[in-house]
């Protein structure tokens, strides 16, 4: 029996030594421009740095390795003698830290930038060179081909954008205030009958909101099955590695490698859980079709889109958008919207619980704007923008994909001095960028204070940029993200109070804060007591649903 897995090693190491080969024969990096790669740590002559880059947590090497290979510099004195002519010595040289490395993964390209200077210089002023994606062979595998955060540029690229742009700008989204009104009240109202379910409650908020507004769905819940399609998709998605690093994304004739020869690989676990990704896409769009058929669907965008797909099919005219594109966009909108506005929620009540000074500025900046008789609306929010600085702190803090979806250049491209290759992998390290020291002050610190303007008082820092990504590839839900967790939040707020729990001797039980890995990232399970703050503000929320 011990053969067997001998046997199955060796072929699987010739298949990677030959296509590796071939790969290196054929698709070695030509650069032609005489301008130095982007700096970065020692590779390897055969693996490049394969072998380098940590599979778990690569942000914090790359923000390591930024400040240890760096571009080297000239020290220099200038002096003029006393007839003017100009003396230059060189003193020396040092290293100065690059918000831009370099890598070789197996040949390929792959090029981390550190900075929001450097993502903005490239991803965003040249975004038609980089809006391309790599190919994600295993999210294929999966059954994220359809997609828009992995669809390759091009027209079907521009068609989804324009499509789940237009539904989600920061005016559109106005119309789905009222949803997020109600559904914050149920899920609060929801945390004050039963506390010790908050974090499920807290979910069935985020999925409840994009599911009206994609598929039309009424989540009544929490044990409603598409919060169940949520969680599988979500798992599938997360646990199956990074973007485009895997040994299928490097090469992907091995997506043909049978099960038996893919154990506990990516690759297996993308065939185990591609049920998921196609309930995701099919369960909610069948459900939809029937009851649009039945007259009793309710108005969303997939109703919409069918709609005017079957006015196209009816005049015989040349429909863009297939049915396939349809299922994509408003799947996309739902995984999305769902896992971004859930995790930024616990990453906020776990710290305010870790910081109560600013939960009680927090609570008194709502008291004092909305008062006690009423519940918040989005008609307070221009006058409680401290509510607004805590979630754009819960971004910055805690960036939910700490390096993003790859980006890809299309053509050969130069920066400050450096030759980047067309074809290469570009990661912007959004855990870099939201902890930039040069930025940011203390920013392991929660502090939602340093974005107060500085004629208030305040420090003016910037929102980051980091977490919703840059250029032809930012995340066009990020309104209504921002927009759904102002009004939870401001709800909790106003409502209950958040303490720390406590274990049967009364002693308190101090929260542990470890995030999750993989592509995207959340706080863990930690303990609190989220407890009402008055009779009257149960009766309020008890008496508004």
């Amino acid at each position: 029996m011990a053969v067997i897995p001998t046997t199955q090693s060796l072929i699987v190491g010739l298949i990677i030594l030959g296509a590796f080969y071939i790969y290196k024969r054929f698709f070695t990096l030509r650069n032609n421009s005489g301008l130095p790669l982007p700096p970065g740590p020692p590779a390897e002559s055969f693996f490049g740095h394969f072998r380098t880059v940590p599979l778990l947590n690569p942000e914090y090497s790359y923000i390591k390795w930024g400040k240890e290979y760096g571009m080297s510099r000239i020290l220099s004195l200038v002096l003029y003698s006393v007839f003017g002519e100009r003396i230059m010595l060189t003193l020396g040289y040092d290293t100065v830290a690059s918000d831009v490395l370099y890598f070789n993964i197996l040949g390929r390209p792959v090029v981390v930038l550190n900075s929001v200077k450097a993502a903005v210089d490239l991803l965003n002023k040249k975004g038609s060179n980089y809006q391309d994606r790599p190919r994600f062979v295993l999210f294929e595998v999966m059954g994220w081909g359809m997609t828009l955060t992995f669809l390759r540029s091009g027209p079907k690229f521009q068609l989804h954008r324009k499509l789940i742009q237009t539904n989600l700008t920061k005016s559109a989204i106005v119309k789905y205030q009222p949803l997020q009104e109600l559904e914050a009240r149920i899920a609060v109202n929801g945390i004050m009958q039963d506390p010790k379910n908050w974090d499920a409650i807290t979910r069935r908020f985020s999925s409840a909101i994009v599911l009206s507004i994609g598929f039309g769905v009424t989540i009544d819940s929490n044990s409603h099955p598409y919060l169940k399609l949520t969680e599988d998709a979500n798992y599938a998605t997360t646990n199956g590695g990074s973007p485009a690093s895997t040994i299928v994304d490097y090469f992907p004739i091995f997506k043909y490698v049978p099960n038996w020869l893919a154990r506990s690989s990516p690759l297996k676990h993308a065939r185990d859980w591609k049920y998921a990704i196609l309930n995701l896409h099919e369960i909610p769009f069948a459900n939809l079709q029937k009851e649009i058929k039945e007259g009793i669907a309710q108005k969303c965008i997939a109703q919409t889109l069918l709609e005017q797909y079957a006015a196209r099919e009816k005049k015989g005219e040349v429909n863009d958008l297939s049915i396939e594109d349809i299922k994509g966009a408003c799947g996309a909108i739902f995984i999305a919207g769902a896992n971004t506005t859930w995790s930024t929620i616990l990453i906020c009540i776990l710290n305010l619980l870790m910081n109560p000074a600013v939960l009680k500025k927090a609570q008194a900046e709502v008291d004092a704007v909305v008062g006690s008789d009423r519940l918040p609306n989005f008609e307070d929010r221009e006058r409680l923008r401290y509510i607004d600085f805590i979630v754009q702190e819960a971004f910055r803090w805690a960036p939910l994909s700490p390096l993003g979806v790859p980006h890809r250049s299309i053509e050969d491209d130069t920066y400050k001095g450096m030759f980047i290759p067309a074809g290469s992998t570009i990661y912007a390290n959004a855990r870099a960028m939201c902890y930039d020291e040069t930025i940011y002050k203390n920013p392991s610190q929660f502090n939602p204070d340093r974005f107060t303007p500085k004629d208030e008082g305040g420090a003016s820092e910037p929102f980051a940029q980091g977490p919703f990504g840059f250029g032809r590839r930012i995340c066009p839900g990020n309104h209504l993200a921002a927009a759904s967790l102002w009004m939870i939040l401001t709800t909790i707020l106003h409502t209950m109070d958040i303490l720390p729990a406590v274990d049967k001797d009364g002693k308190e039980i101090p929260p542990v804060v470890a995030l999750s890995n993989g592509l995207s990232s959340h706080p863990e399970h930690f303990e609190v007591q989220l407890k009402p703050r008055s009779k009257e503000a149960e009766e309020l929320l008890a008496n508004s649903i």
